[in-house]
């Protein structure tokens, strides 16, 4: 096999790890937490803000909880481009309100996704 082959399954088997470990945290905790809108207080980055490549952004959200105004005591990663005031869609913990999860369907999709087609180019490469 090439090595650009065996590079392809190698992302392949990460991206249905990552899939599988999502799916089994949404499932256990889909009945223990719930859904709502936050708004960010707070950005940080692990890199300088100029390093654009290999960098993420954490933030610490304030949300609302049954009339109750809640910060998150865990950072949650967001987009790029989000700042302080932008809004964001979360997933609290329903016992527990202050602890955010990380797992979404869309990231579920996405990376079932991304396995998906590294498994396919790989076939076809191999042929």
């Amino acid at each position: 096999m090439e090595s650009d082959i065996i590079f392809l399954y190698i992302i392949a088997v990460a991206a249905l790890c990552f899939t599988l470990i999502n799916s089994i945290c949404f499932l256990l905790k889909r009945n223990k937490s719930a859904q709502t809108t936050g708004v960010i207080t707070s950005v940080k980055m692990p890199n300088p803000e100029t390093a654009k490549a290999r960098n993420s952004k954490w933030a610490i959200v304030s949300y609302n909880v049954n009339g109750k105004i809640y910060q998150s005591a865990n950072r949650i990663q967001v987009s790029m481009t989000s700042q302080i005031g932008t809004t964001v869609t979360v997933r609290y913990d329903i016992f527990n309100p202050e602890k955010l999860y990380s797992f979404s369907v869309s990231r579920i999709i996405v990376s079932l996704i991304i396995a998906t087609v590294c498994i396919i180019v790989a076939v076809f490469k191999l042929v």
